[in-house]
């Protein structure tokens, strides 16, 4: 795993569910500086209006899929821009049936955060031990 050198650290968070202890585990969090937002969020720019700007060929459907991919540009633009940190690889185990599993978190950092677990469908919180 990169070093924090390089935009990325280990953080560890708290599951708990309706039954049983609480289960430990850990989420790899990269930050970005305001360049790298600025990049990413032109990048998210670009990728959507050059899907708008294809789209145009479509006969008829041309008439929603340009501005519904133009005004998704936009809002994928401001998004990217306000993410400062995004959660990656978040591995735990569910507290309520014991099963080891990679977690699907929101894509912007936060906590507490609601999460499901795979393997017994229930809802667990996800938290940052102080």
């Amino acid at each position: 795993m990169p070093g924090p050198s390089q935009g990325r650290r280990a953080q560890p968070f708290i599951l708990s569910g309706y039954h049983g202890e609480a289960t430990r585990g850990t989420v790899t969090i990269r930050e970005f500086n305001r360049e790298q937002r600025m990049r990413r969020a032109f990048a998210g720019l670009g990728k959507w209006w050059g899907v708008a700007l294809i789209s145009v060929l479509v006969p008829v459907a041309h008439f929603v899929l340009v501005p519904s991919f133009l005004l998704y540009g936009v809002w994928q633009f401001f998004q990217r821009l306000g993410t400062a940190e995004l959660a990656t690889d978040a591995r735990g185990t569910c507290p309520d049936c014991g099963a080891e599993q990679t977690l699907e978190l929101a894509p912007r950092w936060r906590s507490p955060q609601p999460v499901t677990c795979k393997q017994c469908n229930r809802g667990l919180r996800l938290t940052v031990p102080p």
